[in-house]
């Protein structure tokens, strides 16, 4: 099946019509990117199909479709042209018992057939053309010999009647012979056939020259039909290749000199040419990609020379079974030589599969594990877009499914009520675009985005920015100063995708669409949407119960705030009633008019209103799905454009009204971008509900009606969560019109609340979604133990970790953690593959894995320990203040996890930490530092440090040094005699709170410092132009971590430099940051780090506050030091803990990390004790005695040390492994007491894998199973 779906001249054929076809090792049906697969819409119970149909990707969806009929062994499809229709069946007829023909009969398959031409006859009044093809499994003169038996003949009665009733004639020769059953030599069969009603327009009909390894010969037929056909794809272009120099040039020639832009059309032509002139240079001077004109990857010119030889071979010696019978000597000769050529190309695949898997996995930092991780991923099933359903009508053209999505992505809204004029507020300053924050915006921005309509990519903007940015600057400044958004910019292709795990995917809604815009006018989004963030972060013009689109801001803040303000409620036995909103059409929803009212309000500049205005109107859009494209068509209700990343903070604009509910003791509201859910606290859920019915309904109802928005009311979900029993599952709230009923649970931005807050259904879910990843993971073959062990913790854990700070308490949850700990456990018996007698605590140490309970304690504590970091005005500071004093309440209620989880922490050490401050810097600064040269090798920068002097007025020189776990800095400017004329001395503090790159950012803040003081200090006509300082500093982690700003551990420090570095500009110095290597001979370099060191002494003279880093290194010393005192008082690993009394520990991974399996399986083996040797064999009921073939107890030390037939072998295991013989614990990897800080783990690997030789060579830790 496989060889047939990747031939390259199957590949020109337009449909496959297959019976009784393989299925692959993980039981699906081969698929190929080059088909559509087609299954019988009707499910078996058989475990696979025995017909389908593959429809070649040229035929154009707009021409065929898959259509109805109620057999599991019938596909069918349609294939129509503008006059006529083509009903092409795939049939396969079980064959008749000989003993019982009456349980084999054609009936119920013919008259589904029967059923599909009539309703397909009755719909389309076009001419009908009915073509069958498949095995029937029939005997008959009307298309076999004349050599019939009676019996034959009347079993294959009912299809001699359906034939003749729809007048179907053979269309291959009578008693052509399409089946050679190889157990029954020269005989032959015509059992399968290609039938039609018209015959006229069959052009040809015979035997295929090739049957792929088949006992049955495939039919070819050529028939006269015109489907549409798709155009070529474009080829797809090879970027790292391109000449960028050269595409520059061209684009620069072609759009000329900048002129300044004043109208709309005129702008409107600017960027059509620039985009035209960029796609037409990009294409003309960057190469295509070559694909590889064999189907797999791995396929090479050998394997189809070899291909070739084993088909000849094989059909040589299929027609000689048919003419000499299979017993003869000829086709038994012709088989030997069939079969050698086989196995030797077999096994050749084998090979080259698995070299090409390896090597693909194997370069996994390139960033390729990610990409193997994506086959953990089902592949979708469905050929095409089904027949979709709305309302009573079944839409099967291409157009009106498209039609009918755009309806349901871009549905039609109310109109909003007129504002009543409201004095607008004043507004905020507005400043213009500068080049600087364009430049950032893209280099934030992904290269490898899907560009929209233009074809152009981010990153073909990326490369070409330092040749076009002026140009780039002046046409975003007159889009802005214009308020026009220019419309090329405003129309999007959009791409329909299925929505995971629905339930029919008949209705539009099963669907969402992905809009995919013109790079350059994202990139202006972007631009405005930083904009947007920072004001309204700076002027906190958003409500704080909205989380999201916003800097800081997490769905598991908002679910805390919603847990703390339930537990409070339950401390004071009351009833939280939540109702969850769910908006319809979310951004594609939004009303123009009423975003403008909103934007206004909250006192955003005319000038950026009338650009988002004109960025929401007049927007065009074409739909896509299958091969099927719509025309560029204007979009009624375009809303906001899902792609845009301006999108979410203009969405977070637009319902602020509707969040904008402060939590209190009586209830509160939270929001995550559309997501939006009320509460209400009361002492009864009947309270909660007349509250709900009779304030916050018409609340929502009112905005609903001034912005023109409308509630789903079929996802609006309702729960009390309570621990009464006579509470839960009471009343009903009205929306819409409709009543929604009372749910035992509530799915809140993805974790399941049920009512009485255990948990279960949460914890379920988690782990059905991680045991789901975890098994697909072991269909990645050929994984080495550290590439499967790194997807784990990347795939596997988050799923089961997410927002576990709401469901998991530290210090009681154990009914949980023993369903969560099944997760891990099954997983690590694949990374190891390792025995299922092994302990979870012992796979947990080999494979150097935290156990469940100390992962999540670890995440739990450093979200804790990063929330601290937050602003004292955060909202989630309230849920602190309360949880820290509530750890220390002592009651019999409910916990609340969050408080359980700080009593496992310092709270005075919390308080002291930093403060790191999410919200962003203005877009628009100018950089304080007029450069920051990094050097890229260190001879290159010593000399340039050398030379730092003729170009700098000042020389600065910064440094950091530790000694005895204590850390200073230093700072020291010399003269020209390199006289120290200038110097700094910092304690910077203990090295468990301070860190030397912090240290080094000290250095560099009290150098700047020293700049200014010298500047003060010299008079202004000392130096005609403008001064330059420089300072030198020996981190390039430092000087990236000033280059790049950002949310991240020490940023307090960071500001303070930029924020000195700026008043340092506004004197006129031009300030320069510089690498220089540290150690390389430099007097300054050299004065400085002396100077560094002897200030790395107790104390602490600067102003900031304790790093988060060392915070949560010292969370993970702890969780490490809990792990070990478990691991000794455990009762589990006896075997292991006589090898390595060391563990856990991290030289773990490097044992197993880079074997094969089958080498990790041998490891595991020796290592747990859990092993296929007599004695364990022994212990589990697999053996009556524990001996071994010598007659002495086989344990893995009588194996490796002892045994006497095992001689030759271990003399040569004692050549390769030298003194390390003496020890069992030195054999297999394991360290004593004293080894646990570096252990030499390149000798150590080298013993372990001479161990493992011997071991695969002794045989004697091979399966012995009973």
């Amino acid at each position: 099946m496989e060889a047939l779906i990747n031939d390259h001249q199957s590949q020109d054929l337009d449909v496959l019509l297959i019976q009784e076809p393989s299925i692959t090792t993980y039981q699906t049906h081969v698929n190929h990117s080059a088909w559509r697969l087609y299954r019988p819409i009707t499910e078996t119970d058989a475990g696979r199909f025995r017909s389908l149909i593959y429809i070649n990707r040229k035929v154009s969806t707009s021409s065929h479709r898959q259509i109805a009929c109620d057999h599991p062994d019938v596909t069918a499809i349609k294939i129509w042209t503008a006059d006529s229709q083509f009903l092409i069946f795939s049939v396969y007829l079980s064959c008749v018992p000989l003993f019982t023909p009456n349980e084999a009969s054609a009936e119920l398959a013919l008259t589904a057939i029967q059923n599909t031409i009539t309703s397909n006859i009755q719909e389309d009044q076009r001419i009908t053309t009915v073509i069958l093809s498949g095995d029937f499994n029939r005997h008959h003169p009307a298309w076999s010999t004349n050599h019939i038996q009676p019996q034959f003949i009347e079993d294959a009665s009912e299809l001699i009647n359906f034939f003749q009733t729809h007048g179907l004639h053979g269309c291959l020769p009578r008693g052509t012979a399409t089946f050679w059953p190889l157990n029954d030599p020269g005989k032959s069969t015509t059992i399968d056939q290609t039938v039609t009603n018209r015959p006229e327009l069959l052009i040809k009909c015979h035997l295929y020259h090739e049957n792929y390894g088949s006992d049955h010969r495939a039919t070819y037929s050529e028939w006269n039909l015109s489907p549409r056909r798709q155009p070529a794809a474009k080829a797809k272009k090879a970027y790292d290749r391109a000449d960028w120099a050269k595409i520059a040039e061209d684009v620069l020639r072609q759009i000329g000199p900048w002129k300044e832009v004043k109208t709309r059309p005129a702008l409107d032509e600017v960027v059509e040419r620039l985009t035209e002139a960029t796609a037409t240079a990009v294409d003309r001077y960057t190469p295509d990609l070559r694909p590889s004109p064999y189907s797999k990857r791995w396929f090479t010119p050998d394997l189809k020379i070899q291909q070739t030889e084993v088909n000849y071979l094989r059909r040589k010696w299929q027609e000689s079974c048919a003419e000499l019978g299979r017993h003869d000597a000829r086709s038994t000769t012709l088989f030997q030589e069939m079969q050698q050529k086989r196995r030797i190309w077999t096994r050749t695949i084998e090979k080259v599969k698995a070299s090409h898997w390896k090597q693909f996995l194997d370069e996994a930092g390139e960033g390729k594990l990610w990409k193997a991780a994506i086959y953990t991923k089902p592949r979708e099933a469905w050929g095409c877009i089904p027949a979709l359903h709305v309302a009573t009508n079944e839409l099967t053209e291409n157009k009106e499914k498209a039609q009918a999505f755009l309806d349901a992505f871009f549905p039609k809204m109310d109109e909003p009520d007129e504002d009543s004029l409201i004095r607008a507020p004043l507004e905020l300053p507005w400043q213009p675009i500068t080049e600087l924050e364009i430049q950032r915006s893209l280099k934030s921005a992904k290269g490898s985005t899907a560009p929209g309509e233009d074809g152009v990519p981010t990153l073909v903007w990326k490369q070409l920015w330092g040749y076009l940015k002026h140009y780039i600057t002046g046409i975003f400044t007159a889009s802005i100063s214009l308020g026009y958004h220019q419309k090329g910019w405003r129309s999007a292709k959009s791409v329909v995708l299925q929505k995971p795990k629905k339930p029919d995917y008949s209705v539009p809604g099963a669907y969402r669409p992905i809009s995919l815009l013109n790079t350059l006018g994202k990139l202006l989004e972007a631009v405005m949407a930083r904009r947007l963030s920072y004001l309204a972060e700076k002027h906190g013009l958003l409500p704080d119960t909205q989380f999201g689109g916003r800097p800081g801001r997490t769905t598991e803040q908002a679910l805390l705030v919603l847990s703390n303000a339930i537990d409070r409620a339950w401390y004071k036995h009351k009833v939280v009633t939540l109702v969850a909103f769910d908006l319809k059409g979310a951004f594609n929803g939004v009303n123009k008019v009423s975003l403008d009212a909103c934007l206004r309000a909250r006192r955003i500049p005319t000038v950026a209103r009338k650009w988002i205005a004109s960025f929401m109107s007049d927007r065009h859009a074409s739909i896509g799905f299958d091969d099927f494209r719509t025309e560029v068509t204007p979009l009624a209700n375009a809303g906001l454009a899902q792609g845009s990343p301006l999108s979410p903070i203009l969405f977070a604009f637009f319902n602020s009204d509707l969040v904008d509910q402060p939590v209190t003791f009586h209830g509160g509201a939270s929001a995550f971008i559309d997501d939006y859910f009320r509460w209400r606290v009361g002492r009864s859920a009947e309270d909660n509900l007349a509250k709900i019915q009779s304030e916050d309904s018409p609340r929502i109802k009112a905005w609903a009606r001034q912005t023109g928005s409308c509630f789903a009311a079929e996802k609006t979900e309702l729960i009390h969560i309570t621990r009464k029993r006579s509470q839960q599952l009471q009343g009903q709230v009205v929306m819409n019109g409709k009543t929604v009923e009372a749910s035992p649970t509530a799915k809140l931005l993805g974790v399941v609340f049920d009512q009485e807050l255990r948990w279960k259904e949460h914890v379920q879910q988690a782990i059905k979604r991680a045991i789901k990843v975890s098994i697909a993971l072991g269909g990645l073959r050929h994984l080495r133990p550290e590439q499967m062990r790194q997807l784990y913790q990347a795939c596997v854990t988050p799923v089961v970790d997410y927002a576990s700070t709401i469901w998991y308490d530290p210090l009681r949850d154990k009914t949980h953690l023993r369903h969560l700990n099944t997760v891990q456990r099954t997983t690590l018996i694949r990374i190891l593959s390792a025995f299922r007698t092994v302990a979870t605590t012992t796979l947990e140490v080999e494979a150097h894995v935290l156990p469940t309970h100390l992962r999540l304690r670890h995440r739990a504590q450093n979200t804790i320990a990063s929330l601290h970091t937050l602003p004292r005005d955060h909202p989630i500071w309230d849920t602190l203040r309360r949880a820290q004093k509530r750890r220390n309440n002592i009651g019999s209620y409910a916990r609340f996890p969050l408080a359980e989880a700080l009593k496992t922490m310092d709270l005075v050490r919390l308080d002291e930490l930093e403060t790191i401050d999410p919200r962003p810097l203005p877009p628009w600064r100018a950089e304080p530092f007029t450069e920051i040269e990094i050097g890229s090798d260190r001879e290159s920068a010593t000399e340039r440090a050398g030379t730092v002097r003729s170009m700098s007025t000042i020389v600065v020189y910064s440094d950091a040094s530790g000694r005895e776990d204590h850390l200073g800095a230093a700072a020291v400017a010399l003269g020209n005699n390199l006289e120290v004329i200038e110097s700094q001395q910092v304690q910077v503090g203990p090295m468990d709170r301070w860190s030397v790159h912090v240290a080094e950012l000290i250095g560099i803040f009290y150098a700047v410092s020293i700049v200014f003081k010298i500047s003060n200090q010299r008079p202004r006509t000392e130096h005609k132009g403008k001064t330059t300082a420089t300072i030198l500093c020996d981190s390039r982690s430092a000087l990236q971590a000033i280059q790049n700003p950002g949310n991240k551990s020490g940023q307090c420090i960071i500001h303070a430099i930029l924020q000195a570095a700026t008043e340092v500009q506004a004197k006129g110095i031009a300030l320069r940051l510089q690498w220089i290597p540290g150690h390389c001979d430099n007097p300054g370099n050299d004065a400085v780090d002396r100077l560094a060191k002897d200030a790395a002494s107790p104390g602490k003279t600067h102003p900031f506050r304790p790093l988060l880093t060392r915070t949560k290194a010292l969370i993970r010393d702890n969780i490490r030091a809990q792990w070990e005192r478990e691991w000794e008082s455990s009762t589990k690993g006896g075997h292991l803990r006589k090898i390595d009394s060391t563990l856990p520990a991290a030289y773990t991974r490097k044992l197993y990390g880079n074997l094969p399996r089958g080498r990790a399986y041998l490891l595991t083996q020796l290592r747990t004790g859990h092993n296929w040797l007599s004695t364990f064999r022994n212990a589990i009921g697999f053996r009556d005695d524990d001996h071994c073939a010598c007659g002495a107890q086989e344990t893995v030390t009588h194996v490796l040390v002892d045994c006497p037939k095992l001689q030759e072998l271990r003399r040569e295991l004692r050549m390769k492994v030298g003194d390390a013989f003496n020890s069992i614990s030195s054999l297999l990897g394991g360290s004593k007491e004293g080894e646990r800080g570096k252990p030499d783990t390149v000798s150590r690997t080298k013993t372990v894998n001479a161990v493992l030789d011997f071991a695969e060579a002794s045989q004697r830790f091979q399966s012995r199973a009973p």
